[in-house]
This record gives structure tokens, sequence and C-alpha cells, in this order.
């Protein structure tokens, strides 16, 4: 029976560095032994390559293997050169009839049940709550300004995904749609109550629940939620990610973190202990996409905890439960 810091490797989703699978990439597959792979633009060049990639990955890859993407509306279109432009919400959304969500969430599915592809990050589920001149990297991409609207829109795209077989991740919990700055290159904090949280952000996710088997956490800080020193984004706190959504909403499915790669993380410490407290936190799924050092530091790091004791085999054990069931959920290498 292999070590618990042998099985490690499945808590991290790790990126590819392009359209081909080169000797590091290799390399990385065979020490890391990750749980999934996340695609990205650089991945996707046209139809036959993007198959072949995802064809050698299941193949030379680790058993069971995830393969992932944001593959959302509009600017954020990793398939861009297969599918051509896809329709904003603007455009979605401009008739008044769900209908035209659900039909572009299934359109998405069997793009992505195509390509063998497992898991959307997608819908966002974030409130559009910021001005016009904020640059919080969430424009375009919101379903509306208020919970209601953003839990209709969104859930009729989750709802046509998933009619599909590719499994919708939600993002960010617990909500930035009041972040003033793009959490790709700092920390935002989120400035709102906790009666607004809870009332308005978290109030989609709340509602979509009995549809979700994945969410995905993002990188903001909540005063309102944890107000300890120093300031500790959502991905890293115990109190959001197992307090919050775990017991007091009631969440039973996989828990990913946003990119550790992200400056939200990075400009506050080494990414190898992000890695372990967003595990300590209650993540399931840890993603460090853009830098193979950082992979390896954080697969070292994770494996050492779990050897020290200080990540148990019975919290590894829970999360490995939680993978599996996700992975009884996909259809897609029966097609």
């Amino acid at each position: 029976m292999s070590k618990p810091s042998a099985q490690v490797g499945q808590h991290l989703f790790i990126g590819l560095t392009g359209a081909e699978l080169t000797p590091d990439d290799r390399r990385l597959l065979k020490t890391i032994r990750p749980g999934g792979i996340v695609l990205f633009a650089r991945n996707v060049v046209s139809a036959e390559q993007l198959r072949e990639l995802c064809g050698n990955l299941l193949r030379d890859g680790p058993p069971h293997l995830v393969i992932v993407i944001d593959q959302e509306q509009g600017r954020v279109n990793r398939l861009r050169n297969i599918v051509g432009e896809a329709p904003t919400i603007v455009d979605l959304k401009k008739l008044g009839n769900r209908k035209l969500a659900v039909d572009f969430g299934r359109k998405t599915g069997q793009w992505l049940h195509r390509f063998g592809i497992d898991i959307d990050f997608a819908p966002v589920l974030d409130l559009e709550l910021f001005g016009p001149k904020t640059d919080n990297a969430l424009r375009g991409r919101c379903w509306g300004r208020t919970a209601e609207e953003v839990a209709q829109w969104a859930g009729a795209f989750l709802d046509g995904l998933q009619q599909e077989g590719v499994t919708s991740c939600p993002k960010h919990f617990p909500g930035l749609g009041a972040a003033t700055v793009d959490s790709h290159e700092q920390l935002p904090t989120i400035i709102r109550s906790r009666e607004q949280l809870v009332s308005e952000d978290v109030a989609p996710y709340v509602r979509l629940m009995p549809r979700l088997s994945a969410i995905m956490v993002g990188h903001g800080h909540y005063p309102a939620f944890d107000a300890a020193a120093p300031r500790r984004p959502a991905s890293l706190s115990r109190t959001i990610v197992t307090d919050l959504l775990r017991r007091q909403l009631g969440f039973a499915g996989l828990v990913l973190t946003d990119d550790m790669d992200m400056g939200a993380i990075t400009q506050f410490g080494p990414v190898d202990q992000a890695v372990v407290e967003a595990f300590d936190a209650g993540a399931d799924v840890i993603l460090v996409c853009h830098t193979p050092e950082k992979m390896l530091a954080a697969h070292e790091a994770l494996a050492k905890a779990v050897e020290s004791g200080r990540v148990t085999g019975e919290r590894l054990a829970d999360s490995q439960e939680r993978i599996q069931r996700i992975r009884e959920k996909w259809s897609r290498r029966e097609t």
C-alpha cells in the first residue's frame, strides 16, 4: 500500500506550457501525479490538436486524471480558435429568455464533452457590484446585479452544461463582485457587511447548491467573515471554507481554490506555504497553473505536511472521497 504522502498529487490541479506535451510536462506528470490538468488558451490551437493533447493526457497521465477548463462566454473563451467568438451575457439576456442560457450551456457542454473535458470553471456567480471604472477582471462576466438575477441566469447556463455530462464549478465563493482590484494582481478586500454578504453575495450559491458538485473559492479578503490579522484570502481561511461553506451552508461537494499562482497569493508569501494553508482551511483541490517550479514546490510541501502529521490521514481520506464522488459523475470516457 502506498504511503499517504504518495497520494497528495491528486489534490493538485496544474497547467501545461503549451499546445503539446513536452518532456518537461511529462516529467511533471510523472513526479506530481496531479489530479487534474487545467487548460488555457495557450493549450488550444485547433480541434485536432486539442483532441490529441487530451488523448495523450489520458493515455500518459496518472489514472483518473481530470481535464478542466475556464469556458465561460464572451471574453473568457479558451476555445476561441475552435468555436470562434462566444456570445456575451448581454447577448444571451437581451431577449429575456433564460432558455437561451440553457441552450448555450448545452452547446458549451457539447464542445467540452467532444474533447474529453470533465469540469468547467463556470459560471461566475459574482454579483456585478463594481463601478464603471473598476478594473477587477469581472467586467462582462457577471450574470446580474442581484442574487436572484444571477441565480436564475447563471443557473440556466449551469443546467445546460451539466445536461451534457460536464460538471460545473461556479466561482468565486463567497463573491468578488465588490472587489475594486484584480485578484490576479493583488488581494482585494471586500468591504461588505456580513448581512450583505450572506443575503446577496452568497445567496446564489445557496440557491443553486442542490445542483452543485463543486465550488471554487476565490482570493478575496472578507473582514466581515474573517477579521484576523494578517489579511487572509478566503481560499486560505478556515472560517470561510470550513465554518461557512461546509458547516453553515452544508456544502458536501468538492471545494477547489483559485490559482495559487495569482498575485493575491504570491505577493504575501511563498506558494508552497499557501498550498498547505489552503488544505488546512478545508480545500480538497488546489490549483497551481503557471509556474512549474511552484507546482513542484506545492507538491513537496503538501507531501511533507502529510508526513509530518500536519495533514492527517483522516483529512486526506475525506477529500479523496469527495474527489472520487465527483469522478463517478463523469460520462466522457464512455463516448
